[in-house]
Formats: C-alpha cells, structure tokens, sequence
C-alpha cells in the first residue's frame, strides 16, 4: 500500500516524490511513496545528455533548495543568466534585465534535463520512503468501490501485470497524459501553428551569461548561456518553413542560425558552430485541463497545463505545482486528514489553478502579439517594450519571470 503513488519520473514527478522524501525530514518517514517510470534507462541512472535545457527561474530554484536537490544540479553544473535581453528583431525596441536590478545573485537558471534529472534521482534513491518501479507503465486504474480509501492501479512491468493500491494518484506523465485520459478528463487544447527547434551552439568567445529572446515574425528566438560558451538555442519557426529548415545540411543550417542571431549577437560571440548530434522540434501547444483533481487523483505539470515556451515558463509552473502539492500533503499527513479526498486536493487546486491559467493566457498573448506583420500590433509591442524601460514596470516584469510571487 502506498499513500501516494507518482507515475512519470521526470523532472517534474521526480521533484514531487524528492519534496515527499524522507532523507531530510523524519516527518515524512511514515508517508510511502511510490513512482512508476517507463523508461529503463532512468532506472541504470542513464540520462541522455543531448543538450536539451530549461529555463529555471529563481523562484524554482529556491523550492529545489528547499527540497534538498539544488545542491546536486549546481554540483553537475547549472548556468546563472545574469543579464536577460529582450528585443523585436534588429529594431532598436529593446528591454535590458540585470540581476543587479533585482538584488539577486542570478534571474534565474539555464540546467541541461541530463543534469535536473541525475540531481533528482539521486536524491530519491538516497530516501528510504520511496520506492522505485522501473521500468513500468499503468495500465488500467479502479477505484476500488469495495474498499473505502483506495485506488487500485494496475500496472505492467518485467514482472508481468499486477495491482498496486495507493491512497493518491499522482499523473506527472507529460503533455499527453495516458493516467488523464483513463480517468476521463477533459482539457482545453490548441496546436501552434508553429515548431520549435532545439539546438546547442558552441561560441568563440564566453557569452557572459547573457540571455536573449528575440520577436521575429515567425515566433520568439531564445538563446540561453550553458557553460561558458555554449549556449541552447530555440528557435520558433512556421510550419512552413520548419520541414526545409530541417532539411538543410550542417553548412546552410548554421548560416542561417547565424542571421536569425543578428549582427550585434554574432559580433559579441564570435563564429559559432553547432554541437548538436540532431535537430530536436516539438510542435508547442497550449492545453489546459477542466479539473486537476478527482478522488483519490491530483494531475501536476505538463499532464494539467501546458503553455508555449515564450519566456520559459512551462517547467516552472510545474515546480511550482509541486510545491503546492507537496505542502499541502504533508500538512494534510501531519494532521491525519484523508490525503486523497477531495477536500485535501481541493486545497492544491486552488493553490495553483489560476496561477498556471494566467501564466498560460499571457504567454499565448503574448506570442500572437509578438508572431504576427500586423501594423496595429507592431506598434502596440514596440511601445510595450518603451514602456518596460520605466524603472517599476521592469521591477514587474522581473517580479513576474523569476516566480518571486510563488516562493
């Protein structure tokens, strides 16, 4: 029997089960936690190191400290954006953020998922209330009507299938949740009409942890430092143009990489080259779901929301969904409460729907706004960004990107 049960161990359900760990906390000893992970390679401690990175924002830096696992991420290495440039192409519309300005030692974070990952893991291995179940995957789920308290979940794994009980269900099962779609709920969807493509440039000279976004017609261009000098790029192009972007070789590939990175860019860099073994694309999407909870049931991460990755704030909100729900676990826990009843999961809910809601109608606002030839909109964003010159709307903006409101 567990008392709550986590199936997917990505970054954001093994934040879950860290947080609900008892290497630190002799509270948390009595509360057995169990996660269900498809992937073996997780379970030999192999995590592809193909470049792929997050923006991890102070506000979830400082919630990974407070679990315990920051220590590990910093240790494998994670990189501090120190200065973020935000800009419309070449035009000189642009807004500057220092850490200086906010009295922080970083605005945030750049940590490759290789690094997050092998931090997590290995934190979870070191809790004796954690057990890990991989590789499996779920199968079916019954609420077990007979029994009162429980839900039974079955599950296939190298052993065959068989049933687990769990007083909670957690889904941390990504965008396209099998757990969501078994319990029968339903979500508010819509595909971008845009890809995004992930690369890992190497530079010439250090970027000094310097961060850009930069509005083009087709979507948001990022460059974000790793290292010293290389930086993980991602790049929104149209459907139009991602499958000849896709198509072109190493040589056209970088040349035109290199026009998107704008003269300025380029002159501070130096000549780059491009280290990716591969061109990762994903289609972004803007998914929301009706409820987060059921009985017996809570949904974290990508499996309750997911939002396009203008601004980074996809992974944060799901580290924030993880502080919510493990404090009100614990809480509930401590205080003997029914840990998967409605109104112990109602609490998370509350917590954090309107937050992750708000964060997705701004970021799909704010890419509609940005992606587009429109004269009104031109002149509506070019003014936006003169009036985040003003001292108090940047402190906001700032406030808003580094999650400080949900520490």
């Amino acid at each position: 029997m567990f008392d709550v049960l986590i199936v997917g161990a990505g970054m954001v359900g093994a934040s879950l089960a860290c947080a609900l760990g008892a290497k630190n906390g002799v509270l948390d000893r009595n509360l057995r936690v169990g996660i269900i992970e498809s992937n073996p390679n997780f379970g030999h401690g192999e995590f592809t190191a193909d470049g792929r990175a997050s923006a991890i924002a102070y506000g979830s830096s400082q919630i990974w400290q407070n679990i315990g696992v920051w220590a590990g991420m910093q240790r494998r290495g994670v990189t501090p954006m120190h200065r973020i440039k935000v800009s419309e192409g070449d035009l000189p519309y642009q807004v500057q953020l220092c850490r200086e300005d906010a009295g922080k030692e970083a605005l945030g974070y750049i940590v490759e998922n290789s690094v997050t990952l092998a931090a997590l893991w290995e934190f979870a291995k070191e809790c004796p209330n954690i057990e890990l179940l991989c590789p499996a995957q779920v199968v079916d789920l019954d609420y077990a009507s007979d029994r009162s308290g429980v839900m039974r979940v079955k599950i296939s794994s190298t052993i065959g299938e068989q049933y687990l009980e769990t007083r909670l269900l957690v889904a941390a099962d990504g965008g396209r949740s099998q757990v969501r779609q078994l319990a029968n709920i339903e979500i508010d969807a819509l595909n971008y009409e845009q890809t995004c493509i992930v690369t890992t440039i190497q530079s010439d000279r250090p970027h000094e942890n310097f961060a850009h976004e930069r509005f083009q017609p087709s979507g948001p261009f990022a460059v974000l430092p790793l290292g010293s000098d290389r930086a993980c790029v991602v790049w929104t192009a149209t459907k139009a143009e991602t499958p000849q972007l896709l198509a072109l070789d190493d040589t056209a590939f970088l040349q035109e990489l290199a026009q998107r990175f704008g003269k300025p860019l380029m002159e501070q860099l130096g000549n780059i080259r491009v280290i990716s073994h591969s061109r990762a694309n994903y289609t972004p999407r803007w998914m929301h779901t009706k409820t987060y909870i059921q009985p017996r049931l809570a949904l974290i991460g990508d499996a309750a929301h997911t939002t396009h990755p203008i601004a980074g704030q996809g992974m944060n909100l799901g580290i924030r969904d993880v502080n919510a729900l493990a404090h009100v676990l614990k809480t509930a826990h401590q205080n003997h409460e029914d840990i998967g009843s409605l109104a112990v999961l109602k609490r998370y809910e509350s917590k954090r729907k309107w937050d992750n809601l708000g964060v997705i109608l701004l970021t799909d606002i704010s890419n509609r706004l940005f992606s587009n030839h429109n004269w009104f909109f031109k002149t509506v964003r070019r003014l936006g960004l003169l009036i985040l010159q003003i001292s108090l709307f940047k402190r906001l903006l700032m406030h808003f990107m580094m999650g400080m409101h949900q520490i």
